[in-house]
């Protein structure tokens, strides 16, 4: 009889691939349009503070979830 205890941390975060997946995609998009807006909004306000800290928080989801895709890749042969 199988276990839920017989799979690695890996092995069950890569149970969620399409997720993962979906975030990566959604984090790219929100650093591309942010990318557009950062050109566009004034320095000194604080659209460009809210800007900075999307692109900063979705870079963070996409290399976090970019690299779960790319261990599960691997982990799969």
């Amino acid at each position: 009889m199988s276990s839920k205890y017989d799979k690695s941390f890996l092995e069950h975060l890569c149970d969620y691939e399409q997720a993962w997946r979906l975030l990566f995609t959604f984090s790219v998009a929100v650093i591309g349009l942010m990318s557009l807006w950062l050109f566009t909004a004034d320095r000194e306000s604080a659209t460009f503070a809210v800007v900075v800290l999307n692109i900063v928080g979705a870079s963070a989801f996409a290399l976090l979830s970019g690299f779960l895709l790319w261990k599960c890749r691997w982990s799969k042969g």
